[in-house]
C-alpha cells in the first residue's frame, strides 16, 4: 500500500514539476514575443497577440501549483493561526484563484481599479490574481516550522521576499509609475514562487524524504513533515 502510494506521489510530483516548468516557459516566450516591458497580465489582456500563450501558460502554472498541494499534502505547521489549515490548502486556494484569473482576463491594458476605465473583468482578473499570490506567500511561511532547515528558511526567505517584491510591484501598477521596473519585479516574484515550488517537490518526493507517518496529538500542533 505505502510502496503504491510512494509511486503515486512521485507521478503527480512529476507532473507538478513538467507543468510548472512548461507554463513558465510558455509565459516567457510570450513574453519576449510581444518584446515590451508588460505586467504579465497584461500578456493576457482582451485583443493582445500574446492572449492565447497566457492564458495556456496560466492554466499550467495554476495545474501545478494544485500538484504542488498534493505532494505536500502530509505538511503541517505549527505556527499561531497558520496551523489552522494545512499549507495544501494554501496552494489550492492559490491554484484556484491563478484559474479564475486565466478564465477572466482583464481588458486591454490591465487599468488600474483606482480609475473609471477599471471593467469587472478587471476587478476579478486582479483580484484574484493578488489573493493567488497573498495566497502562496502563506503557503511558504507555513513551511517556516519545517523540521527540516533548510526547506524552513528558504520558505521563510521565498515567502518575505516574495511578498515583499510582488507588493512593490503592486504599488508601481497602481500607481501607473515605471512599468519596467514594476513589470520586472512582478517576474522576479512569480520566478521566485515557482522555483520555491519546485524546491518542495523535490524534497518531499525523493525516496529518502518520504514521511514516516505516525499519529500526532492534534493539541501539540506538530509537524508531520517528509522532511
Amino acid at each position: 500500500m505505502l510502496q503504491g502510494r510512494g509511486t503515486a506521489d512521485a507521478v503527480v510530483a512529476a507532473l507538478a514539476v513538467a507543468s510548472l516548468v512548461a507554463g513558465a516557459i510558455v509565459i516567457g516566450v510570450a513574453r519576449v514575443e510581444l518584446g515590451q516591458y508588460l505586467y504579465i497580465s497584461e500578456l493576457g489582456a482582451l485583443t493582445m497577440p500574446t492572449a492565447g500563450l497566457f492564458q495556456v501558460g496560466f492554466v499550467l502554472v495554476a495545474g501545478g501549483i494544485l500538484l504542488v498541494g498534493v505532494v505536500v499534502r502530509d505538511v503541517r505547521t505549527r505556527l499561531p493561526v497558520l496551523r489552522r489549515w494545512a499549507p495544501a490548502a494554501s496552494l489550492v486556494a492559490a491554484g484556484g484563484l491563478f484559474l479564475v484569473a486565466a478564465a477572466v482576463p482583464c481588458s486591454l491594458g490591465c487599468p488600474s481599479l483606482l480609475t473609471d476605465a477599471a471593467q469587472w473583468r478587471d476587478w476579478v482578473h486582479i483580484v484574484a490574481a493578488v489573493l493567488a499570490f497573498a495566497a502562496g506567500c502563506v503557503a511558504m511561511l507555513q513551511f517556516a516550522t519545517a523540521s527540516d532547515r533548510w526547506v524552513a528558511r528558504l520558505s521563510t526567505a521565498a515567502g518575505i521576499s516574495v511578498g515583499v517584491i510582488a507588493a512593490t510591484g503592486g504599488i508601481i501598477s497602481l500607481a501607473r509609475g515605471n512599468t519596467d521596473i514594476g513589470s520586472t519585479l512582478e517576474y522576479v516574484a512569480a520566478g521566485l514562487g515557482v522555483v520555491w515550488m519546485l524546491a518542495m517537490v523535490v524534497v518531499h518526493s525523493a525516496p529518502s524524504r518520504m514521511p514516516t507517518i505516525a499519529a500526532v496529538p492534534a493539541r501539540t500542533g506538530a509537524l508531520v513533515d517528509r522532511g
